[in-house]
């Protein structure tokens, strides 16, 4: 018995993942890990009430809704995911007992997280506790928050057998207290005030949420005609899952195809090989340094990966040209942002990236091209991409120079700022390179290497 239980503990101590985190997001997911457990426990324990053979079979077939959808979130973007357990959740509170729903989320949500660490070796348990500790805390909010509007608003309106009160306030309970929670987490690990993080992911989420609670209305109709149309739940979700994922996974591929592009075009060139990868990784470096959301850090990123693709239309032998370029040369050159936002224009999933590529020539003081644009009437992605393109381009080597010091691109960056470049966006790209100094050597040893390997 020993040997297997010191196995288990060297698994969990090699997957716990706390070094890599600030110390208050440490204590601030240990707290919530723990804290949501216990109250949903606790709600549960103390509220009990008693149930019938068809409570105990609904129960059971939400908590299984629960886990497939928790164990399998809609994948929207490479790195941002829609989880369709919310839903499942609205139902629980319109359905079953209020005390009950808390335990119900917790066992989800558990044997979901459970599921996934077996799946994947490499996932810390960091993450899985946050996530199962947040998600019993912010229902058991929410199941409190709905049998207190069941007293207080009596003879509500309906839809159905659904009471219209019950469910909106389940549905704004259980968004706010969610992305309350995993607002203040980002604002720690980013050393940022929660509230301006917490009021973009309100914004972001609600669209989703709206649905979420559409789907929740449904099953929660569904389930009280019957416990027994809950299982018919599970087609309907399972062909929605695959539309959206295949519907994702032609956007990704469309941009992975165009990202491939980018760089067919800069091997013609050794010296601008990876440039398009090193600015896409470096950009979103920065705004994730700038604390912006996630679904924005993957935009500028996308674009970065192709913010050179209008290179195409040039030319070769102005790209690798070894002298001065002549004014119709550099006129063709200076075309490049505006032909890669008409490449990507014609693709639906790219239309985000398209200003972010047109205008990441522009300049602060509206000197830059291709529309004069100057300060904020610039969009940030393109101030962004801006620095990222400019540190790389002074750090490598070109055909007509050899690649700057690191000292030197710095001083570049710093004297321009405010002038060449968004001074909020330089200063969060050196502060970057000062808190990350083993960075900064690589790039001095290879100046074609990324100044950072992840955002």
């Amino acid at each position: 018995m020993m040997q297997p239980m010191q196995k288990w503990i060297e698994t969990l101590r090699h997957r716990w993942d706390y070094p890599m985190l600030p110390r208050p997001l440490i204590r601030y997911v240990g707290a919530v890990s723990v804290f949501g457990a216990l109250v949903a426990i606790a709600e549960s324990a103390i509220f009990w009430p008693a149930m019938d053979r068809d409570t105990w079979l609904l129960t059971c077939l939400l908590v299984a809704l629960a886990t497939v959808a928790e164990r399998f979130p809609l994948h929207l973007t490479h790195k941002m995911n829609c989880n369709a357990a919310t839903a499942v959740y609205i139902a629980m509170l319109l359905l079953l007992p209020a005390a009950i729903c808390p335990l119900a989320a917790l066992l989800a949500v558990s044997i979901a997280q459970i599921w996934r660490m077996h799946a994947r070796a490499d996932l810390g348990i960091a993450e899985p506790a946050f996530n199962i500790g947040q998600t019993a805390l912010y229902v058991a909010v929410a199941a409190l928050a709905t049998h207190l509007a069941a007293i207080w608003i009596p003879n509500q309106p309906q839809i159905g057998s659904i009471p219209i009160g019950n469910l909106v306030i389940a549905t704004a309970v259980l968004h706010m207290v969610n992305t309350l929670l995993v607002s203040q987490a980002a604002a720690l690990h980013l050393e940022v005030p929660v509230w301006p993080v917490w009021r973009s992911s309100l914004r972001l989420d609600l669209v989703p949420v709206l649905a979420m609670m559409l789907m929740g209305l449904c099953a929660a109709e569904l389930g009280m005609a019957s416990p027994l149309f809950i299982p018919a739940l599970f087609v309907p979700a399972l062909l929605i899952h695959q539309a959206v994922q295949r519907e994702s996974d032609l956007r990704k591929n469309t941009r992975d195809s165009l990202s491939a592009m980018v760089e067919i075009v800069e091997l013609r060139d050794p010296y601008t090989a990876g440039h398009s990868r090193r600015v896409a990784t470096n950009a979103r470096l920065i705004a994730h340094a700038l604390g912006l959301p996630g679904e924005m850090q993957d935009l500028i990123e996308s674009a970065g990966a192709t913010h050179d693709i209008g290179k195409v239309a040039i030319d070769p032998a102005i790209l690798l040209k070894t002298s001065k370029l002549d004014d119709g040369e550099w006129e063709q050159m200076r075309s490049h942002p505006g032909l890669g936002a008409e490449v990507l224009s014609r693709f639906e999933s790219c239309q985000d990236e398209v200003r972010f590529v047109r205008s990441h020539h522009e300049a602060w003081d509206g000197t830059g091209y291709p529309d004069n644009l100057a300060g904020e009437a610039i969009p940030l992605g393109a101030r962004i991409l801006a620095v990222a393109d400019t540190f790389d381009a002074l750090t490598s080597d070109r055909p007509y120079r050899d690649g700057m010091q690191i000292a030197k691109a710095i001083a570049i960056l710093g004297d321009g700022a405010g002038k060449q470049w968004d001074a909020a966006v330089v200063t969060a790209f050196l502060g970057i390179l000062a808190e990350r100094p083993e960075l900064v050597a690589v790039s001095q040893a290879r100046p074609d290497t990324p100044i950072a390997a992840a955002a």
